[in-house]
């Protein structure tokens, strides 16, 4: 009796205490549905933001001196950086007076275990077409402005951006690091010479002149989690778990962003997969897919303007 006495205590104080964060990884692992309804059920996500709630953002101007233009930005744990590098080229034959903006997203193995080495997969595809999409549709940069010599030569902007750490959200980080890189390129003074059919390009940095943007594209994603929960700037855990997802751009001009305005805000691009609806098993939190979506634009306009300000603060500081 003894022994068995002494072994009792014995055992107790050998045996190591439960990791808590161990339990939680392997049940998030496991049963990764359940791990986050009870964060929302209880209102809240895993990172600590309410479920309205965006994550930080953070941009830098000028990160790469070899580019025309350049940008670094930040949301969260997703980050990325943009380049525009400008060359002279031949006009399309159905815009002889437009210059042309081609882009190119890269998402990498070493930004997330979820990409492989190799030829850019789909998502990156996707990414890419989306953002052009989406400049287009904001007309934020005038191409007619990029014309150098009319049915004989334009400025043909490659902006290409490639991803550092990959958390969710793609396409906001990719979008504000576009126009931002872009707000920041400067091109040198080009002149056409009839004679040689050549251009000339002044080595000056006093000669070069920033592009013309008129009012510029700010984009903010959303998703619904198990037709209950609307999140705002969803993280790459939240997204693979959504039914449904929304991305809405709003074009603010960063130099004019009222201190307080009820304006309406510029729905510039929107796109939906999925429906928007909710409900909550009492009923007190269901909406509509016209309810949900004005929430979501309501949302955009407020994020739009928080990283309109953010850009103008980075213009300032860089000029």
């Amino acid at each position: 009796m003894s022994a068995a006495s002494v072994a009792g205590p014995s055992a107790s104080t050998s045996s190591a205490p439960v990791d808590a964060d161990l339990v939680a990884t392997t049940f998030k692992r496991l049963h990764p549905i359940s791990y986050l309804s009870r964060f929302l059920d209880s209102s809240i996500r895993e990172d600590g933001r309410a479920l309205p709630a965006f994550r930080d953002a953070t941009l830098t101007l000028g990160s790469i001196s070899t580019a025309d233009g350049s940008s670094f930005i930040r949301i969260g744990n997703t980050s990325c950086i943009a380049a525009v590098k400008a060359e002279v080229a031949p006009p399309q034959l159905s815009r002889p007076s437009e210059g042309y903006l081609i882009p190119n997203v890269e998402l990498p193995a070493v930004c997330s275990s979820k990409f492989k080495p190799g030829a850019p997969g789909e998502e990156a595809q996707v990414l890419t077409s989306r953002l052009l999409a989406l400049l287009n549709s904001s007309n934020a940069l005038n191409r007619e402005h990029l014309c150098i010599e009319e049915s004989k030569a334009v400025w043909c902007l490659y902006l290409d951006i490639s991803f550092i750490c990959f958390d969710g959200n793609a396409i906001d980080a990719a979008v504000l690091a576009a126009v931002a890189a872009l707000s920041h390129t400067t091109l040198p003074k080009a002149t056409y010479d009839q004679d040689t059919e050549q251009v000339r390009c002044s080595s000056s940095p006093s000669d070069r002149s920033p592009l013309q943007l008129d009012e510029i594209p700010f984009a903010s994603s959303f998703s619904i989690f198990e037709n209950q929960h609307l999140l705002s700037d969803p993280t790459a855990f939240e997204a693979a778990l959504s039914s449904s997802h929304a991305t809405i751009a709003i074009s603010l001009n960063p130099s004019s962003i009222p201190k307080s305005s009820k304006a309406k805000p510029t729905v510039t691009f929107l796109y939906q997969s999925g429906r928007l609806s909710t409900a909550s098993p009492d009923q007190s939190q269901s909406a509509t897919d016209q309810q949900n979506l004005r929430i979501c634009i309501d949302r955009a306009y407020s994020r739009a303007q928080q990283l309109a300000t953010l850009l103008r603060d980075a213009q300032e500081q860089s000029s």
